[in-house]
């Protein structure tokens, strides 16, 4: 048995997991189901730690899981849920919303017809520049289905928001929350175990207590209307560089997020 002093990722761990313990319990995930992802997840990280491959049973010595389960989770063939609709959404609303030949003159994602009308380019050519592969006809609906854009009288087609924010509880929330945490996870991650030569990715915070509910209100709203001319300004520039990358065969990726936390204080007790 060690002796030595408890490593602080191992105390820090049920913390991290409290969140996510949290959305496991409010969608009836069990510790079985929770179980087994973390096995799954546990093998594929011991895989990625080395570029030489790994035999079963030093994927069993590094992680603790028994060598036959190991053997069982390198050979199941996970079917991963498609994403598809939530990343139409995405890039339809930032598309509409950043490219010039869809603004109108007041700098506004103009109404849209849904074929190119008087020299302007329509729906279809949206779906088209946003390098969506999927029918015209399918993003339209799916952006009907769940209110990002509404049906005029002319038969035009008018964005509502300019930001893709999925109904609760939806799978297409699901897949937001998993891009959004795992991207973040990932960045967090990189800087804890980077080596010392190793460039880390921006990843700060400011955290203030003691604070009353006015000022939580007052701080919530600043940094929400802050961040959200940051994510425009972010999303505008990646789309021209997208633009200007047209090869197919460009493989590189980017992230950038936001998030913010207001707690407001308990009331006291007089």
């Amino acid at each position: 048995m060690s002796t030595g002093p408890k490593d602080p990722f191992e105390i820090a761990l049920a913390d991290l997991l409290i969140p996510l313990a949290k959305a496991m319990v409010a969608r009836g995930v069990t510790v079985a189901t929770a179980t087994e992802a973390l096995k799954k997840s546990l093998v594929t990280a011991a895989e990625e730690s080395s570029e030489d491959g790994l035999s079963d049973s030093k994927v069993s010595a590094l992680t603790g899981i028994h060598r036959k389960d190991v053997k069982r989770l390198r050979s199941d063939e996970e079917t991963v849920p498609a994403k598809r609709s939530c990343s139409a959404a995405a890039l339809i609303i930032g598309y509409w919303s950043t490219s010039p030949e869809f603004q109108s003159e007041n700098n506004a994602p103009r109404e849209l017809s849904r074929k190119s009308k008087d020299g302007q380019p329509g729906f279809d050519d949206l779906v088209r520049l946003a390098r969506i592969d999927m029918a015209p006809g399918t993003v339209l609906q799916t952006l009907l289905d769940q209110k990002l854009i509404s049906a005029l009288a002319d038969g035009t087609y008018r964005l509502l928001g300019d930001a893709f924010v999925p109904t609760a509880g939806s799978a297409e929330q699901v897949a937001a929350y998993r891009a959004t945490l795992s991207a973040h996870l990932a960045a967090a991650t990189h800087n804890l175990i980077a080596g010392d030569d190793t460039p880390r990715h921006f990843d700060r915070a400011v955290r203030y207590s003691h604070l009353s509910a006015a000022s939580v209100e007052e701080l919530r709203a600043l940094s929400s209307e802050k961040a959200q001319q940051f994510l425009q300004t972010i999303n505008a520039k990646a789309r021209q560089l997208q633009d200007r990358d047209e090869d197919d065969n460009q493989t590189g990726r980017f992230v950038a997020g936001t998030y913010i936390l207001p707690t407001l204080p308990e009331d006291k007790e007089g």
